[in-house]
């Protein structure tokens, strides 16, 4: 069976550019208009996977209650087939603290243009509690919930480990 074709560089960069420029503007319809209606959504990795629609809808009125705000600023971004990697910086206000956190986020996208997957990982910032439906539910090693505490990854993992230098 011949290989897929994948979407274009381009088309991936104008998917991803009508993501970040419709959730910083607020708008809703524009942000649902650029996913499948079958999307997979692991936000985060290790929290519940939301499909379809209703995931979407949930996460824009979680993502933005009463007393929450976020704008997403993209930093770094690798294309490759039909898949493009990110890090990017979270700028939010959640009842009335202003927080940041950056995030890795990798979108799978059709040859229409249509995000269909996505899987981010992040920490939630320190002191501030996250609604659950952004936390991760399954455990680290020694019964630490993934995500928790960045201190946890450094320790857990020795190349995350800061260089005495």
């Amino acid at each position: 069976m011949p290989a897929r074709p994948s979407p274009s560089v381009e088309r991936i960069q104008q998917t991803l550019r009508t993501h970040f420029e419709a959730w910083n503007a607020a708008d809703r319809e524009r942000w649902i208009a650029n996913w499948r209606k079958d999307v997979v959504m692991n936000d985060p990795v290790g929290g519940p996977v939301k499909r379809g629609r209703a995931a979407l809808e949930k996460t824009w009125e979680r993502s933005f209650q009463a007393g929450h705000r976020w704008r997403l600023e993209p930093l770094c971004l690798q294309i490759g087939e039909n898949q493009a990697a990110l890090q990017v910086r979270n700028h939010g206000v959640i009842d009335g603290k202003t927080v940041e956190l950056d995030s890795i986020e990798i979108f799978w996208i059709d040859d229409d243009g249509l995000v269909y997957e996505v899987r981010t990982y992040f920490s939630p910032p320190e002191g501030v509690a996250l609604d659950p439906f952004f936390m991760q539910v399954t455990q680290a090693p020694g019964g630490r919930q993934h995500g928790a505490d960045p201190r946890a990854v450094e320790q857990a993992h020795p190349l995350m480990r800061k260089s005495p230098v």
